[in-house]
């Protein structure tokens, strides 16, 4: 059907203009043959447009056949133009009135990438969907309709055309309009499904906590792009494989991507085996960057150590100097793997493609160089490679619309397992506790037990890899890993200690990066982001660390699939 559709759109917009060439030829050539010059020709040929013109009046010349044709297609060309300008126009209010009134399972909001692509993925999937904030008018079908932004304000649009959508994804270019778009879906279609995609990961991470709903989802598309890079490729293996005794990790460019790898290096890559990761950042703007994280993060030092460099790596430039910054990197310490994350592929290349020939310089000869690229066809998959095709891409808008699940209708699906496994190894009584907060039902779970929840998930790997548990019982899985008695967490109390040390070590790792700090005082503050356990596992008291063993044990029990494990310990 698709290949039909052109051939009558072109047949529909050129008849017109070359109905006007029959005209102006057939006009030209007559008058002509009557005794008169090209331009004159040319001019009295324009007539033909207008039936009535005086030109036409003489019965030499009216008796003329190319002008008794060329009035009947000039004619056609006046009728045809008024024709297309008055359909266009209904066809628009048509267009306008159908989106508004039939009901679309899926409304996608944006203008940017992410948006072009829900819209082909909801249609690709057998989704009727209307696109707000598209480049023009589309009607492919009743079932998908694209439009461009109204007169009216957006928030305004979004009200009028989500109320009976099943499905809302907003992709705004504004994260403060995004969060507007948000609210106003929210109110007009309460049982729909609303994941937005911001910027800023620490607004998107606000925003959830603040709307604090179960069917809205905010997340930043860098963090969906770091999370989903270490769980397909976790630098914690890299690091073991090459012999090295923690991660050290360059990142070039230290936007949004550059800083959602970063704190997921820290967070949920921390393992028994390994210390703290060396993060070095090169950047033109590293030392105002190095002030903002400080300032967000004021126990910084505890959670990796940071080197940050003033330059930048790409085709026109590379500052500092080469061999300087060869040196630098070298010495942190042996390298685990670079990140390239810069605004543009085209810059992005150029600069991973640098990097290969700066860390020759220090005879690396095969480094693992990961590169976000929004198409990542244009290089290979890495493996085995030369050139760019030895660079590993990763956060295409494929991937972070797909990992963002935003047409699913049961998201968090690995999550809600864990949050689901940790009600059923409660007892009865746990369970309908309602000071228990942590044990509700998730869609009754506040936003901050859901992220604890979704950061748990994606510390599995680790613990997993920290208890000797083989990769491909868990490496790149989508869901819960499943572990056997025979291949478990951990068999012994030694073993469970140690995992809770790690446990211990990624929450303060986790509190850290959201800037909290210690205090004194026997009672956390909320408001001032302080906590008396942001210590060092051996100096927390026996009741502290009981929690963190508990933690262990039932995800040992959750990965098993044996709630009753829990209580008969």
């Amino acid at each position: 059907m698709s290949r039909h559709k052109p051939r009558r759109s072109i047949r529909a917009v050129w008849i017109i203009p070359i109905l006007a060439i029959v005209t102006l030829a057939l006009g030209t050539n007559g008058w002509m043959d009557h005794g008169f010059g090209p331009a004159t020709s040319f001019y009295r040929a324009v007539c033909l447009f207008d039936a009535g013109n005086g030109y036409y009046t003489d019965p030499i010349v009216a008796g003329d056949w190319r002008f008794q044709v060329g009035r009947w297609t000039g004619l056609g060309v006046v009728f045809s133009a008024a024709i297309a300008a008055l359909g266009a126009l209904l066809r628009e209010r048509l267009v306008l009135g159908v989106a508004r009134y039939l009901r679309q399972q899926v409304v996608v909001v944006g203008s940017e990438g992410l948006a072009t692509k829900a819209y082909e993925e909801a249609r690709y999937v057998g989704k009727s969907v209307a696109w707000l904030g598209a480049e023009a008018l589309g009607v492919d079908s009743i079932d998908a309709i694209a439009l461009p932004w109204p007169p009216q304000d957006h928030v305004t649009t979004v009200l009028d055309y989500s109320q009976r959508a099943d499905h809302v994804l907003i992709a705004a270019a504004d994260d403060a309009e995004a969060l507007s778009m948000v609210r106003a879906a929210r109110v007009t279609a309460p049982g729909a499904f609303i994941t937005a995609i911001m910027r800023d990961e620490r607004l998107a991470e606000d925003a959830a906590a603040t709307l604090n709903q179960p069917r809205t989802r905010v997340m930043s598309g860098a963090a969906i792009a770091a999370r989903r890079l270490n769980h397909m490729h976790p630098p914690f293996l890299l690091a073991r494989d090459k012999e090295q005794g923690r991660i050290h990790a360059v990142i070039i460019g230290f936007g949004q991507t550059g800083q959602a790898i970063a704190r997921d290096l820290i967070v949920n890559c921390r393992t028994t085996y390994l210390e703290l990761p060396a993060i070095t950042i090169i950047d033109p703007r590293a030392d105002a960057l190095e002030g903002v994280l400080k300032a967000r993060v004021p126990e910084l030092e505890e959670c990796a150590h940071f080197t940050f460099i003033m330059g930048q790596v790409g085709t026109e430039s590379v500052t500092p100097d080469p061999g300087v910054m060869a040196k630098a990197v070298a010495d942190v310490g042996p390298l685990t793997a670079a990140y390239v994350c810069l605004r543009s592929d085209a810059s992005a290349l150029g600069a991973a493609a640098m990097l290969q020939s700066v860390l020759r310089r220090q005879n690396v000869r095969h480094p693992d160089i990961f590169i976000r690229l929004r198409d990542s066809n244009t290089v290979g998959d890495g493996i085995g490679g030369k050139g760019l095709d030895a660079l590993i891409p990763f956060g295409d808008l494929d991937e972070v619309l797909s990992a963002s699940e935003f047409l699913s209708s049961a998201p968090d699906a690995a999550a809600r397992a864990f949050s689901d496994a940790y009600r059923a190894s409660l007892t009865r009584e746990q369970r309908d506790d309602m000071t228990n907060n942590a044990a509700r039902p998730w869609d009754s779970l506040n936003e901050t037990f859901r992220q604890a929840n979704r950061d748990a998930v994606a510390h599995i790997a680790a613990k997993l890899s920290s208890a000797g548990v083989p990769q491909e019982l868990w490496r790149g899985l989508d869901g819960l890993p499943r572990l056997t008695p025979r291949q478990p967490l951990f068999s012994n109390d030694q073993e469970c200690e140690a995992l809770a040390r790690l446990e211990h070590e990624r929450w303060n790792a986790q509190r850290r990066m959201d800037g909290w700090r210690v205090t004194r005082q026997p009672k956390k503050d909320e408001v001032m982001r302080r906590h008396p356990s942001l210590l060092p596992y051996d100096a927390l008291t026996e009741d502290v660390k009981e929690f963190d063993r508990i933690y262990v044990r039932e995800t040992q029990a959750i990965l098993m699939k044996a709630a009753g494990a829990t209580r008969r310990r």
